[in-house]
């Protein structure tokens, strides 16, 4: 699993799935620090990587750019 704690006042968390055929995907919480009653958005990245550790590290590059996009300004 792969912590990124503070991204643009959001948290990351990432951790690789089993896709089969010795893949990987990976699925990716994002919450914003304020308000804390927000519950964080989850989803299951298809990446289909050969190892856990790529799957992600891709989940992480995913969740900063949906962040830099989606998420509130700073």
């Amino acid at each position: 699993m792969k912590v990124v704690s503070d991204y643009r006042d959001h948290r990351i968390e990432v951790r690789a799935v089993g896709a089969g055929d010795g893949r990987w995907n990976a699925e990716v919480k994002t919450r914003p620090h304020f308000p804390l009653e927000v519950k964080p958005r989850t989803e299951v990245i298809t990446c289909l990587k050969t190892s856990a550790d790529h799957a992600e590290t891709r989940g992480v590059i995913w969740a900063c750019l949906w962040i830099d996009n989606h998420g509130e300004p700073t």
